[in-house]
């Protein structure tokens, strides 16, 4: 009888442990690295000393390379992951100089998963195809599974763009939390973000971030969903990124409540 209403005090108080444990909050660093280092000289160790500062648990990427003539045929996001100790994944959008060219992530935790969707738009109007990379990883406090996303859409028309966040909202549904961030190409009037993005949560806020030498426009976004989900306990936009690339990093720390 005893070992009975021990086992059962047991079961309560974990149930009880586990309902009490509060989310962990998830910081996440967004870049555009400028032609995958370009002003670096395609070198990843110094965006790697920048990273450190900050100590995300997720980062994710614009313009990246994997082994392009112009980047001496390096792979970037494999070599910067290694200066971090993350994982990583990569998304190709186009074929670039006998290489690829694309977006990635770096997770501070294992991934179970990674997708990469290729978005499109009106043939006579798209410059260039884009693509939504994610991954999806168990945050290990919450055990709650989450997906980080990134992209970067075309620079060409607000109607390309418009059609390609329309595209990527098909893609990651509405089943698990998300955060998605990359550049937009897109001012905050524009239907790109006040349409095609109205489901999701603004995570960020309207601060310019292009170019970073001195920013005078908004391009660079970071959402969430579900909507109403998030609580935002950080952001800030950086600045101090100027020897690195031309657009300003963006940070958040951020908490779900899955209730």
């Amino acid at each position: 009888m005893k070992n009975k209403q021990y086992i059962l005090f047991t079961l309560l108080f974990m149930v009880f442990f586990c309902a009490a444990l509060p989310a962990q909050t998830v910081k996440l660093l967004n870049m555009n690295t400028r032609m995958s280092g370009q002003m670096t000289g395609y070198n990843a160790a110094p965006f790697a000393d920048f990273i450190k500062q900050y100590d995300p648990d997720f980062v994710t990427l614009q313009e990246v390379d994997f082994k392009t003539e112009r980047n001496g045929k390096k792979d970037f996001t494999t070599e910067l992951a290694a200066e971090l100790g993350y994982f990583s994944a990569f998304g190709k959008s186009i074929d670039f100089q006998q290489g690829e060219y694309g977006v990635a992530i770096l997770s501070r935790y294992p991934i179970e998963k990674i997708s990469n969707n290729r978005l499109t738009g009106n043939p006579a109007e798209m410059k260039e195809p884009r693509t939504l990379l994610y991954v999806d990883v168990i945050e290990p406090q919450s055990k709650q599974k989450l997906r980080i996303a990134v992209t970067h859409l075309d620079h060409s028309t607000e109607g390309v763009r418009t059609s390609m966040a329309q595209q990527l909202n098909g893609v990651i549904g509405a089943t698990i939390p998300t955060l998605l961030a990359g550049d937009f190409n897109a001012k905050p009037s524009e239907s790109t973000i006040t349409t095609a993005m109205a489901s999701w949560q603004r995570i960020c806020n309207n601060y310019a971030t292009y170019p970073s030498s001195a920013p005078t426009s908004k391009i660079d976004y970071i959402f969430g969903k579900p909507a109403g989900k998030w609580t935002v306990k950080s952001f800030e936009v950086l600045t101090n990124v100027t020897s690195l690339t031309d657009h300003c990093a963006m940070l958040t720390e951020v908490q779900f409540n899955n209730e």
